[in-house]
């Protein structure tokens, strides 16, 4: 029968003469937290099956579109077949981006894309565009290949599909490599307004300036955004005077143009319903203490909920917003001729 001491010391892991057993040497980990050379072995192996598949789809569509030929040898050179051959492209795309072979899968896209515009599937051949672009090495071959994208969308009938996916890719690239992405976006939407969708995508665009800072260029699309509302019969409730109210925000920000901000409030006062409303009395509350600088004030406007309500971006800008500053009235120069002794013995007149 074991003893007290040895139950003990099997439990509590310690030697019979107190002191601590050895610690067992732990298996060396060659990983660093990533995949093991296992994994990273069976992954290789599947590119490049993947890769062989890519190939064989790539040849055979080649074979479907051999160059057109003129004169008496094209009657009996075999025509292309777009049709077909679209669906070989589409799949050797597929499989070479699953490889990890971008450009043989941008390559691939682009041809399939052609082929589905000859065959007449314009829609098709937009998605494979929009597939493409991100797959691009640098953002300006990405939003060359977007904007290509937005454009097919919108001569397949869909172009607020091209806007989203204009401004969905424009969010991932830098701000120079995006802004022809997100023009494009503008003007596909400003095209379909009258959609009931399309004040939907101009209020991305409005957030993508105002996050970034470009607050002119937000007013701009601002006033597209009230176009848009008034032609989607939305011209009265919260989305309207969340609108407004940010018309007033971004002439603030842009510059902290008191004036023009104050212009550009009064002119929004003459919409249905936007004066009685919370978001309408924030504005000016905001407004106000740009005009006559108060702390406290300001403090108020910057936390109201109205504000807070507006869209994410532009609340935003509402918390970086500069605190204005009171300015102290100029002292007038003294009378020329005089010194200040002389005047504090001119006479009282008042």
């Amino acid at each position: 029968m074991s003893s007290y001491a040895d139950n003990r010391n099997a439990l509590f892991g310690t030697a019979k003469d107190g002191a601590a057993p050895a610690a067992k040497p732990q298996k060396k980990s060659y990983t660093l937290g990533g995949q093991s050379a296992a994994a990273s072995k069976r992954q290789r192996e599947r590119q490049a099956q993947l890769k062989v598949k890519g190939d064989a789809f790539y040849k055979a569509a080649e074979a479907l579109m051999p160059p057109k030929k003129t004169g008496f040898s094209a009657l009996f050179a075999a025509q292309p077949n777009p049709l077909l051959a679209s669906s070989e492209y589409g799949k050797a795309a597929d499989a070479y981006a699953a490889a990890s072979e971008k450009s043989r899968a941008i390559d691939a896209y682009q041809k399939a894309a052609r082929c589905h515009a000859d065959s007449g599937a314009i829609h098709t051949a937009a998605r494979c565009l929009e597939k493409a672009a991100p797959l691009s090495a640098t953002d300006a071959a990405k939003a060359k290949l977007g904007e290509e994208s937005a454009e097919t969308w919108a001569m397949a009938g869909e172009p607020l599909r091209g806007a989203e996916v204009a401004l969905k890719l424009a969010s991932t690239l830098s701000v120079d490599a995006a802004r022809p992405l997100v023009a494009k976006t503008m003007d596909l939407a400003e095209a379909a307004i009258g959609s009931p969708h399309a004040p939907q995508v101009l209020q991305d665009v409005v957030a993508w300036h105002a996050s970034r800072g470009n607050y002119r260029e937000a007013l701009k699309a601002s006033d597209s955004l009230l176009k848009a509302l008034d032609a989607a019969r939305m011209a009265d409730g919260a989305p309207l005077y969340r609108c407004l109210a940010s018309l007033t925000i971004l002439a603030l920000a842009d510059g902290s143009d008191v004036q023009r901000a104050d212009a550009a409030f009064l002119d929004t006062l003459g919409r249905d319903g936007y004066a009685q409303s919370q978001q309408a009395q924030a504005a000016e509350d905001l407004l106000q203490c740009f005009k006559v600088p108060d702390d406290e004030a300001f403090d108020a406007a910057v936390a109201s909920p109205a504000l807070q309500s507006l869209d994410h971006a532009v609340a935003q800008v509402v918390k970086a917003l500069p605190r204005p500053i009171r300015v102290a009235p100029a002292v007038p120069p003294p009378a020329p001729g005089l010194t200040e002794a002389d005047e504090d013995e001119l006479p009282d007149l008042t």
